[in-house]
């Protein structure tokens, strides 16, 4: 004797039925993708928190000698200025380095404070004090000359 099914039973039956089945490529598939997208959004999250602190010019006077460039992204000389900088003084561990960038107030602030124009290099004490500046394009080599003699500090 067979059973009738009420008309939820069948419906519930019929739901079931349509329900695709996974299979295994879209088990190997569906986690790779979370890990591509969850790779992807830690990369994009750790470039925009060095650029936030590149940008952060809160840090003159903290305690660490600053080098700030005044610097416009639109600029190629600016650009090649940032590489040869970065260079010079990156992983000196006893120096700060900062872009003003021109483009936002607080950078456009400090352009005007000093009255100089973008492909600048300001230099700032421990304290926040402005002790040196220079303008264009600089060989690594003198960076770094200049940073010595200023503060002491090995680059």
């Amino acid at each position: 004797m067979s059973k009738k099914l009420s008309k939820s039973q069948k419906a519930k039956k019929a739901a079931a039925a349509q329900q695709p089945s996974l299979s295994r490529r879209k088990f190997i598939v569906i986690p790779a993708v979370a890990v591509a997208i969850g790779a992807t959004a830690f990369g994009l999250n750790a470039i925009e928190s060095n650029k936030r602190e590149l940008h952060d010019l809160t840090v003159i006077g903290n305690g660490k000698p600053t080098l700030v460039q005044i610097h416009d992204p639109k600029c190629p000389t600016c650009r090649r200025l940032k590489k040869i900088v970065t260079n010079a003084v990156g992983g000196n561990d006893q120096l700060q380095y900062r872009l003003a960038d021109i483009t936002t107030s607080e950078g456009k602030a400090l352009q005007e404070k000093h009255n100089v124009p973008h492909v600048t290099l300001l230099y700032f004490d421990a304290k926040g004090k402005h002790v040196h500046t220079t303008q264009g394009i600089q060989e690594s080599a003198a960076i770094k000359q200049a940073v010595q003699q200023l503060f002491g500090a090995q680059s």
